[in-house]
C-alpha cells in the first residue's frame, strides 16, 4: 500500500511541476545584414517570444518603413507552421498584410497575399528548411540554445523572391549542404565553422556553445536589391522583452 502511495505521489509531482521554458525564450538578436561589401546596411532582429512564437523585426532607418514579421512554431519540429508579414505600425504592433501556412505532411508552403493578388505555393525538398528572405531568423529558432554538432548537416532552402510577371512568388533553392570545416575564434566567441553548398553556397559560422548564428555570408541574395548576402551579430541578450519593445519605440520616436 506505501508503496502505490508514493508512485501515486510520484506520478502527481511529475504532471503537476511546470516544464522549463527552452532556453533561447526570452533571447533578443541584434543582426546587421548588407551585401558583402558592407553595402544596403539594414538591421535585424530576431526576438524569442515564446516556445512557439518567433517575431522579427527588419529596419533600414530612423521614421522609415519597417517590416514586422512573425512565426508560429511547431513545438515539436521547432519549425514554422504559419508566417505571417507586415509592417511596423506607430503603436509598435504589427500591421498583418501576408500569410504563409506550411504542411508538413506534403511539405508545402502556400502564401496569401491579397494586396498583391497573391495565393499561390511551392513544395520544399524536405526537412528541416528554411525561408531565406526571413533573414536566418527560422535557422536560430532551430538551432540556438544548444551546442551544434561538429558534423555535415543540410537544410533545403525557399525564397519568396517578387518578379513583375512570375508564375509564382516562390523559389525552390533545394537542399544547402553545410560541411564542418574548423572550430576557430570568430567575432571574440568560440564558433564552429561550416562551408555551405548546394541551395547556399559560402560560410557559416555557428556559436560554439549556443549554437546560434555569428556569420553567415552566401553568394545568393535574399532581396532583390541585394547582390550577394551577408549577416553578422551585434548583439544577444537574455529576458530581451524591454530591448524588443525599446527597439521598435525608438524607430518611430519622435517621426513627422
Amino acid at each position: 500500500m506505501l508503496r502505490s502511495i508514493l508512485a501515486a505521489l510520484a506520478l502527481t509531482a511529475c504532471v503537476s511541476t511546470p516544464q522549463p521554458e527552452p532556453a533561447s525564450v526570452g533571447r533578443f538578436y541584434h543582426y546587421l545584414r548588407s551585401n558583402q561589401d558592407g553595402s544596403e546596411p539594414e538591421h535585424i532582429y530576431h526576438y524569442r517570444a515564446s516556445e512557439t512564437r518567433l517575431e522579427v523585426g527588419k529596419m533600414v532607418s530612423h521614421c522609415t518603413n519597417a517590416a514586422f514579421v512573425t512565426a508560429e512554431l511547431d513545438p515539436m519540429s521547432r519549425q514554422p507552421r504559419e508566417i505571417v508579414g507586415g509592417r511596423l505600425g506607430r503603436d509598435l504592433a504589427q500591421e498583418s498584410f501576408a500569410w504563409l501556412i506550411y504542411n508538413p505532411e506534403s511539405r508545402r508552403l502556400h502564401a496569401r497575399v491579397p494586396a498583391a493578388d497573391i495565393d499561390a505555393g511551392v513544395t520544399v525538398d524536405g526537412e528541416p528548411w528554411m525561408l531565406y528572405d526571413f533573414d536566418l531568423a527560422d535557422f536560430n529558432a532551430l538551432h540556438a540554445a544548444r551546442p551544434p554538432p561538429q558534423a555535415d548537416f543540410r537544410f533545403a532552402v525557399a525564397l519568396i523572391w517578387l518578379e513583375e510577371g512570375a508564375a509564382s512568388p516562390f523559389r525552390n533553392l533545394g537542399w544547402a549542404n553545410a560541411r564542418f570545416a574548423a572550430t576557430e575564434l570568430h567575432r571574440g566567441r568560440q564558433a564552429l565553422r561550416f562551408e555551405v553548398s548546394g541551395g547556399l553556397s559560402g560560410q557559416l559560422w555557428l556559436d560554439a556553445e549556443e549554437g546560434h548564428v555569428l556569420e553567415a555570408r552566401f553568394a545568393e541574395p535574399n532581396h532583390a536589391e541585394y547582390r550577394d548576402f551577408r549577416l553578422v551579430l551585434q548583439s544577444a541578450e537574455d529576458d530581451g522583452a524591454a530591448s524588443w519593445l525599446a527597439t521598435r519605440a525608438a524607430h518611430w520616436e519622435g517621426c513627422p
